[in-house]
């Protein structure tokens, strides 16, 4: 199909889009804004605080490591609950519960006076957070038709990806103005963060006017007998090559601010943000482009052929001294990493029964939290050592991509002898992979 052609049909399923869908996807982008505030500038902030405390290079690492940690596991431990629920609870008092909690802990993080006391907010924030992820999945499924529900998963990933373009130049560039206005690093940083939770607060709106009765799930009485029936053939092998991916994903991608600034001492928070910026660009054209590869390649192909073309570049960043060229693997490396997720999610949602779509939702976000939590205290041990990082996280994606193909190279080929549930959306993972 051709260009014209694909923005036609995306337009033709943007007018399926239900309002309570087309409600989601605006608050999902106000969060998504204003997330990136935090995920841009945090570990700076931590690395400032640091600073404050007196910590050397190595208690620093372990600092950030440690705190990073907590907030994963926080994800992970919440996770499972959170799917469970989903399918007993109402869908619009979940959204908006956990998005309010979340952003209230966010900002008692924030302005916490002590480490510990940041840590515990940190916690629950993060715990709140992933409830408001789990619930998107089930959520979606029940107010969409299968002639869209791709799209709204597609549309969905690229709208945070646009709001994190915005937000990453906006807190860069907000946080470099606070400093040369005369506030102290950490005072710079801390006001900019609390900018952007706002942003993220500004989401309860269109949330608070999500019909209540087309939110309302089916409730299903949770059995040990139900449990047991499940697939879990089938969640073993979609979560074995994801953890292992998302373990060397968390060295790397959410310490990619850490990296390039240590690594180039030129950089301004300002242009770090500006190359995130263009790394999310590059993924927005890389996932409306992956529907198409993958009607003509097919889903595993598609998978597998683009995560393993990432791996060079990879490599680029673990040896490379030339910022020009950091920046361009930044981008690629993430596009090709990133652009077969929609397709990833798909196919696994629809090799799956309906039932076990909010399950297998909440199974991904807490093997995949443990999974950068895991990163986070690697991160703290191996103070600083990034070209170590990037070659350990090259192994451990090139291993995940082989399981991948080994489980699932005659999946698609089976999709058709069984009746299948339309994709949905998984949730979402905390951080590109």
């Amino acid at each position: 199909m051709n260009p014209l052609g694909q923005l036609r049909l995306y337009a033709a399923r943007l007018r399926l889009f239900s309002r309570n869908v087309r409600l989601l996807l605006l608050g999902d982008a106000c969060i998504g804004l204003g997330l990136t505030f935090w995920t841009l500038l945090f570990n700076l902030y931590l690395k400032s605080l640091a600073g404050e405390l007196a910590l050397d290079p190595a208690q620093t690492s372990h600092f950030i490591g440690r705190t990073t940690a907590l907030a994963q596991a926080a994800c992970a431990l919440f996770a499972l609950p959170a799917g469970l629920l989903a399918g007993r609870l109402r869908h619009k008092p979940m959204l908006i519960a956990s998005h309010l909690l979340s952003c209230a802990a966010f900002l008692g993080a924030i302005l916490a006076a002590t480490p510990g006391l940041m840590r515990g907010f940190l916690f629950f924030a993060s715990g709140f957070m992933v409830v408001f992820w789990v619930v998107l999945g089930p959520f979606t499924m029940r107010n969409t038709s299968p002639k869209e529900r791709t799209y709204v998963f597609t549309i969905a990933m690229v709208l945070r990806l646009v709001g994190g373009v915005a937000g990453n130049v906006l807190a860069g560039r907000i946080k470099d103005l606070a400093a040369a206005a005369g506030l102290c690093e950490l005072d710079a940083y801390r006001w900019t963060i609390l900018g952007g939770l706002l942003f993220s607060f500004l989401a309860v709106i269109p949330f608070l006017r999500i019909d209540e009765a087309s939110a309302a799930p089916q409730h299903e009485r949770l059995t040990l007998r139900g449990v047991l029936g499940m697939d879990w053939a089938l969640f073993v092998k979609a979560l074995l090559p994801s953890t292992i991916v998302m373990i060397g994903a968390g060295l790397i991608i959410q310490f990619m601010n850490l990296y390039l600034k240590e690594t180039f001492t030129s950089l301004k928070d300002s242009h770090i943000g500006l190359i995130l910026s263009l790394q999310n660009l590059t993924m927005v054209v890389g996932m409306l482009a992956a529907p198409a590869l993958a009607e003509k390649l097919g889903k595993v192909r598609t998978i597998v052929g683009a995560q393993l073309a990432s791996l060079p570049f990879m490599v680029a960043l673990a040896l490379t001294a030339d910022v020009r060229v950091a920046v361009a693997a930044v981008a690629i490396r993430a596009t090709l990493m990133n652009m077969s997720n929609p397709v990833a999610n798909t196919l696994l949602l629809e090799l799956c029964r309906a039932k076990e779509q909010g399950v297998l939702s909440a199974l991904f976000a807490m093997s995949g939290n443990l999974a950068w939590a895991i990163a986070a205290v690697a991160f703290g041990h191996m103070e600083g050592d990034y070209r170590a990082m990037f070659f350990i996280a090259v192994g451990l994606y090139f291993v995940s991509t082989v399981l991948y193909h080994a489980f699932f190279k005659d999946a698609e080929a089976g999709l058709g002898r069984r009746e299948a549930p339309p994709a949905g959306i998984l949730c979402p993972p905390q951080g590109a992979d």
